[in-house]
């Protein structure tokens, strides 16, 4: 009886390309801006900043705004109160002060570009109480990654509309901070104008490597030496 010949299959080589890369242990590492109320009377309002290593607020022009009520008004900038910071410590404190603030709800916010539309961070203040609820700011973190593929999930603040206000992310493979970076490896964009969502970079990603993603509010055209900076990623791969 002749023999019978079995027929091989021929993997996929796209399928043999791809695979999952797990994130080390010890990472991701988050930073970003953050904000908090350290003391609010009816004259002034002490906020203690965190933003990204490296940042000089005054030179890169980063502003604190304030606004009566718990939302921060995006359609009426003009209504806020603005005051530049003068300072440039990238993590300490400053005083907004000759306000005239009674016993209301008022939001901080923590504006990298100057504008408003630049604000990543914010807290509650309601004078002559301190902070009671917890500061809202721009996060990230990874929701899947490959050898092609890494996908990021973002969320800013309350109301914002990240496409139209220019917001944009950036991809560098090693540990990098955006004062002095080579021109990332990928660039993309919110994926709507949801306050929350999912960023896709599709890059070839390597095991055993380290790679820092960065949310940026503003100058998409200037992907290097831009100070819009309001979240950053590090990671490692395994």
């Amino acid at each position: 009886m002749p023999e019978r010949r079995r027929k091989h299959r021929i993997p996929d080589s796209n399928n043999l390309s791809v695979r999952k890369l797990a994130v080390a242990l010890d990472s991701p590492v988050l930073e970003n801006v953050t904000i908090e109320i350290k003391e609010a009377t009816g004259q002034t309002v002490t906020v203690g900043y965190k933003t990204i290593p490296g940042n000089r607020p005054e030179s890169n022009g980063n502003k604190l705004w304030l606004w009566e009520g718990s939302v921060i008004d995006w359609s009426h900038p003009d209504e806020g109160i603005s005051e530049l910071i003068t300072n440039n410590d990238s993590a300490g404190s400053f005083t907004m002060s000759d306000l005239n603030l009674s016993h209301k709800d008022y939001i901080i916010g923590y504006s990298v570009t100057g504008g408003v539309m630049g604000i990543c961070a914010s807290a509650l203040a309601s004078p002559p109480m301190k902070l009671l609820l917890a500061p809202t700011s721009v996060t990230l973190s990874i929701d899947t990654l490959t050898t092609d593929k890494l996908v990021i999930s973002y969320a800013t603040l309350r109301g914002y509309k990240p496409l139209s206000a220019g917001n944009w992310l950036g991809l560098w493979r090693g540990d990098v901070l955006p004062w002095d970076a080579p021109p990332p490896t990928e660039v993309t964009l919110p994926e709507d104008n949801a306050n929350e969502g999912l960023a896709t970079f599709n890059a070839q990603l390597r095991p055993k490597s380290t790679y820092t993603v960065i949310y940026f509010m503003a100058d998409k055209e200037k992907p290097t030496q831009n100070t819009s900076v309001a979240a950053l990623l590090r990671f490692d791969t395994s």
